[in-house]
């Protein structure tokens, strides 16, 4: 690195006196006992009382040392010690279902390195115009302490940013969200080869249980959800629960025939290309059928949905489960849900 010559200039009288030039050194370091890493980890939440959940995570950070560096009504950034941010971030994972989660680091040592040098710097030129302006003539000591005016400032605004960087890098930054960032909802269609996999989305789902129920009867006798009204005609099942939560289940053809593993693969890709968020994936099984479970999240105008994905194949068939509803009102519905999928009965 290339470190500029400083030199000092100051008006003595109508004399000019020339300070010897201040080299500085050709590298520098920073201090070895300070980690110069920036930690910050992101959650994404869904879960049921954002306000309650918001002040609990505060109260988290606060007996961690920490504090809340900014709060909204569906936002928190904390602030803790690093050594403590591993187990707050675990504790906050518990709050609700995590929809995302992201780590990163900045390495902040070079700037610490360039800030430092030039606080060295700054602080020489200022014991140099001190020791000028204890010798200066009565005419030159305005524009002696005007340089120097110059120069605290500088000093100061350097001490500054030195203790910003100091700060990061002894407290992680954890920002909770408690929705999704993009509020854009997924597309309807998609762009797989397969029909029946572009056929599942939450509109179309939401709109057949509105203007009457599609898709072929699945075969399959299902066991009517705990708190839902169910209506179940030529082995066609649907169900509803007070609160909205939706569930059915239909047939599509395997086609090409193919087994679970290459239809799992084929689903997560379609899913999350028409833009849902996969929240957790899981093996289940149906009278000793194998299948794929998928809980994905969406943003829905201003609430979350939730959207649950089954699928089964049984030779020429793939059976499909699907249930949806907002986020929070789903959750509660959603053990009853999946205890009526495993007991669905597959011919």
């Amino acid at each position: 690195m290339m470190w500029a010559l400083w030199t000092l200039a100051v008006w003595v009288g109508v004399a000019q006196a020339d300070s010897p030039e201040v080299v500085l050194p050709e590298s520098a370091a920073a201090p070895q006992t300070q980690d110069w890493t920036a930690m910050t980890a992101e959650l994404v939440l869904q879960v049921d009382d954002r306000a309650a959940c918001l002040e609990a995570a505060i109260a988290l950070a606060r007996t961690r040392g920490g504090w809340f560096a900014e709060l909204g009504t569906e936002r928190v950034a904390l602030r803790v010690p690093v050594a403590e941010s591993q187990s707050l971030v675990e504790e906050l994972r518990e709050m609700g279902s995590l929809v995302e989660r992201n780590f990163s680091s900045v390495n902040l040592a070079p700037e610490v390195i360039d800030v430092e040098s030039r606080l060295k710097a700054r602080r020489e030129i200022l014991a140099r115009y001190e020791a000028v302006l204890a010798e200066a003539s009565p005419k030159a000591v305005v524009s002696v302490e005007r340089q120097i005016t110059g120069v605290v400032a500088e000093v100061e605004q350097l001490e500054g940013r030195l203790r910003v960087l100091k700060d990061r890098s002894e407290t992680a930054r954890i920002d909770v969200l408690l929705q999704f960032r993009e509020r854009r909802a997924p597309t309807n269609d998609g762009s797989s080869s397969f029909v029946w996999l572009n056929s599942l989305n939450v509109s179309d789902l939401l709109h057949d249980f509105e203007y009457g129920f599609r898709g072929a009867p699945s075969g399959a006798t299902v066991p009517v959800p705990e708190g839902f009204a169910a209506w179940s005609k030529a082995r066609r099942f649907q169900a509803v629960s007070p609160d909205d939560v939706v569930f059915r289940v239909r047939k599509a053809r395997n086609k090409p025939e193919a087994a679970l593993s290459y239809w799992r693969e084929a689903l997560r890709n379609r899913m999350t290309g028409a833009g849902y968020t996969i929240i957790a994936e899981s093996d289940i099984s149906a009278s000793g059928t194998p299948g794929v479970l998928l809980e994905l999240g969406a943003a829905n105008g201003e609430q979350d949905q939730a959207y649950v994905l089954a699928v089964f194949v049984d030779g020429r068939n793939l059976v499909i489960a699907e249930a949806t509803g907002e986020a929070v009102r789903f959750r509660a519905r959603r053990a009853a849900i999946v205890t009526a999928i495993e007991g669905m009965e597959i011919p």
